[in-house]
């Protein structure tokens, strides 16, 4: 058997029960597939391959949500004023439309409220809702996208020095300072209600909802127990006709696509073309006028940079008022708006990387420091997080950047794979005023003098926990096949694994011992086409952003191993099946 380069690494896969897949009249390789995705038993693989709405979870397993909802009818009973506060990205602001649309139609009054992400920053805060609570304003504030770590927010709502109750939507990982907190204490809560499928005494079966998913969540329950006059004031298909947004906001927050999140957004993208939302509507047919149907590829690269780019280069409300959708707004403006915030957030993000790329040696970096952080007084706070990932996913480095102003930092962090963020930066924390994320992104506030003994120390703990293979790149396979398995039904099943994303990628394959029978570049030589040789099989592929190593190998016209995803590519009304070659090998 040919050896394979070390770097190209096959998902882990669970054993599967071949007899099920022969009732299921499945492949062998699908069911490869499948296993290294952890699907394997027959209610597992119906579910995924034909996920249904009848396969979501029961919102009432969710914790505290009994209080949630008796807090909200106690509302409606007694006309109460209510507060949505969310974040400023995708995900926060279609979480407050969500809930703001549905307690209207509830005849509450509500008011939405979106921080400024320079001014304000991430997150409700202590100063926030003592301001309101002098108001004597509000009777209760939802927190949407956020709330989960507030914790002197919490304290001050439980200690009854407020007259405001407090109700969580929230998709976050509690902070290892509330997660050593016992059952108990979060069954004391009365005021400060956590709705999170990521407590830690929670028994939702998913974890991974979007905040706008917890959120929607919580409003089918509700809804479930109103009395029957308040539930006549919605459609029957009220629920369903919100799964379009639901899923922008579980892609836009790059939430894996397994579970209830393939269910989501499987529906929501269908859809999408027809959405009620007429704010959204206006955008798609501005954006993708041409397209029939509505991908993964479009929310991820199109829509959701657009919901997101207000909020990053001024405030979110463009982002907010266009989905909202109230009458007498002018959405034509809005998503021209919309166009022009996210042009200026690619031409400052380009600006960034340009100058972070020419200054440092990268390979250097990635073989001795194995992280990079920097900081400067020219970089946009708002693109910063876009700006690491970028440059994260290119060097498989970690990557930490600092916006300087009136000697504090605002950062942005973004990881890999062999390095789990939040717990590398919980281990320094004393350096931090403020941090919050997840093991592959967070925030960081901190003084300006702290910095470089910061630096130095999550030098030391990169250079000690990552080791040269780690930071590799790495290209992951379902399984080694031949040109002529593709021949037959793979293809069509591959298709069934749709939508593909985050949690749930296009599978890719490996096949030894191909001729390269034909090589085209493209006039800047950045790209490639091939026409490829296997088994008597004959197949056309592109490798893109091509390196010198691979020119090298291609120029010797030898048989090469391909790691590649296939796809099905149009071109002047045809389509035909395509290769799009991840990496190659060469046999010594």
């Amino acid at each position: 058997m040919a050896k394979i380069p070390e770097n190209w690494k096959h998902r882990v896969s669970k054993k599967t029960d071949k007899k099920i897949f022969s009732k299921f009249k499945y492949s062998v390789i699908l069911a490869k597939i499948l296993a290294g995705r952890g699907i394997t038993t027959e209610e597992e693989i119906d579910a995924f391959l034909n996920p249904s709405l009848k396969y979501l979870h029961d919102p009432k397993l969710l914790s505290n949500i009994d209080k949630g909802i008796d807090r909200i009818k106690n509302a409606v009973s007694n006309n109460e004023n209510i507060l949505i506060f969310g974040d400023y990205d995708a995900d926060g602001i279609i979480s407050s439309v969500i809930a703001y649309n549905f307690l209207k139609k509830l005849s509450l009054n509500v008011d939405i409220y979106i921080p400024d992400r320079f001014k304000d920053g991430y997150d409700i805060n202590l100063s926030f809702i003592k301001k309101i609570s002098k108001k004597k304003y509000y009777n209760v504030v939802i927190c949407v996208d956020c709330g989960t770590n507030s914790k002197e927010v919490e304290q001050f709502i439980d200690s009854s020095r407020s007259d405001i109750d407090v109700i969580v939507c929230d998709h976050h990982k509690p902070s290892k300072i509330d997660s050593s907190r016992g059952k108990s204490c979060r069954e004391e809560i009365k005021k400060y209600i956590i709705i999170n499928p990521r407590l830690q005494n929670s028994n939702y079966p998913f974890k991974h909802l979007s905040g706008a998913g917890v959120t929607f969540k919580f409003i089918t329950a509700v809804l479930r127990e109103l009395d029957k006059g308040l539930k006549k004031r919605f459609k029957k298909d009220y629920l369903t006709k919100l799964l379009d947004i639901v899923a922008i906001s579980t892609i836009a927050d790059i939430m894996p696509l397994v579970d209830e999140n393939r269910i989501i957004v499987k529906k929501g993208l269908k859809l999408l073309k027809e959405t009620e939302n007429k704010g959204l509507k206006k955008m798609l047919e501005t954006v993708l006028s041409n397209k029939q149907e509505v991908d993964v590829y479009d929310v991820g690269f199109i829509i959701a940079p657009r919901l997101n780019a207000a909020g990053r280069i001024k405030s979110a409300k463009e982002s907010l008022d266009l989905l909202k959708g109230d009458d007498g707004v002018n959405l034509e403006k809005l998503v021209n708006d919309l166009n022009s915030f996210n042009n200026k957030r690619k031409n400052l993000q380009k600006s960034i990387l340009e100058e972070i790329t020419d200054k440092n040696d990268f390979s250097h970096i990635a073989s001795k420091q194995k992280i990079f952080i920097d900081k400067s007084k020219r970089w946009n706070e708002g693109v910063l997080g876009i700006a690491a990932s970028n440059l994260a996913n290119k060097y498989n480095i970690p990557v930490i950047l600092f916006k300087e102003e009136e000697g504090k930092l605002k950062g942005s962090g973004r990881s890999i794979e062999k390095f789990n963020l939040y717990e590398n930066l919980f281990s320094v924390r004393n350096f931090f005023e403020k941090f919050g994320g997840h093991e592959q992104a967070c925030g960081i506030t901190m003084v300006n003098s702290n910095f470089e003994c910061f630096k130095e120390e999550m030098l030391k703990i990169a250079g000690k926990k990552l080791k040269k293979v780690d930071v590799e790149k790495k290209y992951y396979y379902d399984s080694k096949i031949t040109f002529k398995d593709l021949k037959g039904s793979l293809i069509k099943e591959i298709k069934l694994l749709k939508p593909f994303g985050f949690g749930n990628p296009r599978p890719a394959f490996v096949t030894s011992d191909c001729e390269i029978m034909d090589v085209n570049y493209t006039r800047n030589e950045k790209h490639v086409r091939l026409r490829l040789k296997n088994k008597n099989t004959v197949f056309e592929a592109v490798m893109f952003n091509i390196n010198e190593n691979k020119k090298k190998i291609l120029c010797l016209r030898e048989n090469v191993d391909i790691l590649y995803n296939i796809i099905e590519n149009s071109w002047s009304g045809r389509k035909s099946d395509q290769l799009v070659i991840l990496d190659i090998f060469q046999q010594i």
